[in-house]
């Protein structure tokens, strides 16, 4: 005798609340965000820009943001450049920094007593002393877009030449903002490029972004359990350049003259959270806080 097999019974489709669902975060479009920042930096440029190329009739304009792919990328940039990546954030999400090539070529010219023209062909990539040119550019490029940003920190990413090139896979989702150079009768580009999901690690929260509608009042950092949560805090009082032959020659009793950076940043691992200035109070070096992570500049009678 056969018997037939079990019937399963159907199971019943999920049926999920209205109001729950509308709880879900809705997806903010940064761009305009980024496409703002990218005006404000091309003014914060202009002063270095006007000293690398030596021109103080330099303009700088915003050619605006776009959406492109990872495979695009080469595109969006001058034939040569020369190009970098820096971590951001604690999830160390890149942003890409491509410079024009041939006026870090001209300039270097113009350094040695040239003329700037340099005609063509161009070689296929920088000789050494025109990218050691670039990478003062790029540090000067990354202090005005940190200023834009609040003190964001950069960390140098040991990146092989090929992944310089090619810094994102081709599929990946990226918005590039273009900077337009006018300079001694020259346009060249300086390109900035991400991915489109870092965009809010970069840019500070958006006073417009939907906020999800809160059940309960939150604990503040004042209250329990918060309050006695314990962080470490560093300042970092100065960073100097050495040239090897002096590294090598320190000894017990060397004196190392340094100067102290003016603004120096308290950072909880790697955000800055405050700037203040080196003092001195009860015998001890004291740090007076002038500008907190918001951006707020403090009074001298609210930082005592």
């Amino acid at each position: 005798m056969t018997r037939s097999p079990a019937s399963t019974p159907a199971r019943r489709a999920a049926s999920h609340c209205d109001a729950l669902l509308s709880r879900r975060e809705t997806q903010v479009d940064l761009g305009p965000d980024f496409a703002a920042f990218g005006t404000r930096l091309a003014g914060a440029l202009r002063a270095c820009v006007s000293a690398v190329a030596d021109d103080a009739q330099v303009e700088i304009a915003s050619a605006g943001t776009r959406a492109i792919a990872g495979s695009e990328l080469a595109g969006a940039c001058a034939p040569l450049v020369a190009t970098s990546r820096h971590l951001f954030g604690m999830a160390g999400h890149v942003l890409f920094l491509a410079l024009d090539g041939r006026a870090i070529l001209e300039q270097l010219d113009r350094t040695f007593g040239g003329t700037g023209e340099i005609g063509d062909p161009l070689p296929p990539r920088l000789p050494h002393t025109a990218d050691l040119l670039a990478r003062r550019f790029e540090k000067q490029v990354l202090t005005a877009i940190a200023g834009e940003l609040g003190g964001l920190d950069f960390r140098a990413d040991d990146a092989t030449v090929a992944d310089r090139r090619a810094p994102f896979t081709p599929e990946a989702q990226l918005t590039v903002l273009t900077l337009d150079v006018a300079s001694r009768g020259r346009e060249w580009r300086i390109v900035l490029a991400l991915e489109t999901a870092a965009l809010s690690s970069l840019l500070p929260r958006s006073a417009s972004a939907p906020q999800a509608p809160a059940s309960r009042r939150k604990r503040g950092i004042d209250e329990a359990p918060f309050a006695d949560l314990p962080l470490s805090a560093g300042a970092r009082l100065v960073d100097m350049d050495m040239p090897l032959h002096r590294l090598a020659a320190i000894a017990p009793g060397t004196v190392l003259p340094i100067m102290v950076a003016r603004s120096v940043p308290l950072q909880v691992g790697e955000i800055v959270i405050a700037r203040g200035t080196v003092g001195e109070v009860d015998d001890q070096v004291a740090l007076q806080i002038t500008q907190t992570f918001t951006g707020q500049k403090i009074t001298e009678r609210e930082s005592r």
